[in-house]
């Protein structure tokens, strides 16, 4: 009766593991992981020429001093962003001020003496007339009226200089920007025309090229060209051909060229060097792919290709960028769908759901 129990046993232990071991199996399996894909292009461009230049501010001035004067606030300190029309910097008025008052004083002396000569102006032509008063004494009394008329606009022009004086005494930012420099400080004694500060605008980083003479005449202002910096790897941007000054440095044969990059959030800094790419080489025919398809592991690239609804993980090499593709190189096909969103978490042959089911029939392929 032993044995008989025993080969149950058995049997119920190797029939149970035939069950289980199928489920184990496809608990294993990967489900089909939800992908978006776009196709394999192939396009004829030009190759780009990288140069190298130095960002500038699109406004920079030293702010100098209409008057002379004492400093009395610096409000413009290094560093600081300025409005325009805010102060940046205050000189002391007060013997501005005395010298207003004097003169305001003399011009109301001025003019009470100028109605007394007036008077007697009219007075000596009636008497004149009668011929009670002389030719000479009419004359003088003219000359009298005359000098004090002149006198109150010489006072006039005085008091506007003064007013003047005391109104440039604060100098005011003529544009929004940055302090980058102080030329003097509070105390100090700054003569007519004398720097007070250096300003820069750099909401527009301008780039300033030296640009070989052989690429000159395949570039126009207008041109689109890609833009980044060594100090800020992870930033691409796009910038504008704004100026190419058509006069050659007679030493290195390049000609100045200057790109413009918005920078309305002040990333960019004054200083900064830039590397600019230029379509100007020879064209070439190339395969492109989102750069968002790109894999990156253990120092190498890869791509899926979705192949019978799996996908297959394909080595592949990098080249030239070009907005938001890239070239590869490797054993690619045109037309292949390639994964460009999921493709983080994806195994070797995993069955993959294309959520973009579309892009078979609308994608067109160049």
């Amino acid at each position: 009766m032993e044995p008989f129990r025993a080969s149950i046993f058995s049997f119920i232990l190797i029939a149970a593991f035939s069950f289980i071991q199928p489920l184990q199996s496809f608990a294993q399996a990967p489900p089909p992981a939800p992908v978006v894909v776009d196709k394999v292009q192939e396009e004829t461009l030009q190759k780009p020429v990288t140069l190298v230049g130095a960002v500038e501010p699109d406004k920079r001035s030293i702010i100098a001093s209409e008057i002379e004067g004492l400093v009395e606030s610096l409000p413009g300190e290094e560093g600081r962003f300025i409005n325009k029309g805010d102060v940046i910097a205050k000189f002391n008025t007060r013997s501005i001020e005395i010298d207003l008052n004097e003169a305001k004083a003399s011009k109301r002396e001025a003019q009470a003496r100028y109605q007394l000569a007036k008077q007697n102006l009219t007075r000596f032509q009636e008497l004149e007339s009668k011929g009670v008063a002389s030719v000479q004494q009419l004359q003088d009394a003219e000359t009298e009226k005359s000098a004090l008329g002149a006198r109150i606009s010489q006072i006039k022009a005085q008091i506007e200089g003064f007013e003047y004086d005391i109104e440039k005494s604060k100098i005011v930012a003529p544009f929004g920007g940055h302090v980058t420099q102080e030329y003097t400080e509070v105390g100090q004694w700054v003569v007519k025309g004398g720097p007070v500060v250096e300003l820069i605008d750099i909401e527009i980083a301008e780039i300033s090229i030296d640009m070989p003479e052989r690429y000159i005449s395949k570039v126009n202002t207008g041109l689109k060209v890609h833009v980044n910096f060594d100090a800020l790897p992870d930033l691409k941007l796009q910038g504008e051909i704004t100026s190419l000054v058509p006069q050659a440095d007679r030493e290195s044969r390049t000609f100045p060229v200057k790109i413009n990059i918005d920078n309305k959030d002040g990333t960019i800094k004054s200083g900064m060097v830039a590397r600019v790419s230029f379509p100007v080489g020879e064209p070439s025919t190339i395969k492109l792919v989102p750069k968002d398809a790109i894999v990156s592991q253990n120092n190498a690239n890869f791509i899926y290709i979705v192949n019978e609804g799996a996908a297959q993980p394909l080595p592949v090499s990098t080249g030239m960028a070009f907005e938001d593709k890239i070239q590869i190189i490797g054993p690619v096909e045109t037309g292949q769908l390639v994964v460009v969103k999921g493709n983080e978490r994806l195994m070797p042959n995993q069955p993959v759901k294309i959520l973009n089911q579309e892009i078979n029939q609308n994608k067109k392929v160049n």
